[in-house]
C-alpha cells in the first residue's frame, strides 16, 4: 500500500531525527550552551541562540498535555481517517510534542495527564512518523 498523505521533508537539521525514527527512537536536540531541551528540530536553540545542539535519546514516554477527537472537518488529505485523535505530549525530557493518538478503547476514557509511550508508523521508506499510544497498551503499526 502506497502513503498518499503529506510527509516531512528531511533537512540538514533533521536528518538524525528522522533516522533514529526509522530505528524506532525518539531523539530531541539538547543546547550544549544554555543545558535546554528542544523539540521540533531547529538550526539553532530558541532560548540562548546557540548552534552548539547536539541530538539526545529520549524515554519515549510522557503524558497527554491535552487532545482533540476530529470526526469532521478535517484537512482533505485526512478525511479518510475520521475519527482520529490529535494530541499534545509532554515529554519526560521537557519538551512537548504535537501528533496523534492511536491504540485507545475508548475516546471519552482518555484524561489529560495520562502516560502514553511512542510508537512509530512506518509510512514509507525514509520516514516513521512518531505517534503516542496510551501506556501499556499493546498497539503496533504493520511493517509496510
Amino acid at each position: 500500500m502506497t502513503y498518499t498523505k503529506p510527509v516531512p521533508k528531511v533537512r540538514p537539521h533533521t536528518k538524525e531525527f528522522w533516522a533514529a525514527a526509522k530505528k524506532g527512537q525518539l531523539f530531541v536536540q539538547h543546547c550544549k550552551d544554555c543545558d535546554k531541551n528542544i523539540f521540533y528540530p531547529r538550526e539553532v536553540c530558541p532560548k540562548c541562540q546557540s548552534s552548539n545542539l547536539e541530538y539526545i535519546k529520549a524515554t519515549g514516554k510522557g503524558k497527554l498535555f491535552t487532545f482533540s477527537l476530529v470526526e469532521k472537518g478535517a484537512p482533505p488529505d485526512f478525511k479518510d481517517m475520521q475519527p482520529y485523535v490529535i494530541c499534545l505530549v509532554n515529554l519526560d525530557e521537557g519538551v512537548r510534542i504535537g501528533s496523534m493518538l492511536v491504540g485507545y478503547d475508548d475516546y471519552w476514557a482518555l484524561k489529560p495527564g495520562q502516560e502514553v509511550e511512542v510508537v512509530f508508523d512506518p509510512v514509507t521508506d525514509e520516514i516513521s512518523l512518531p505517534k503516542f499510544k496510551p501506556a501499556g497498551s499493546d498497539f503496533t503499526f504493520d511493517k509496510k
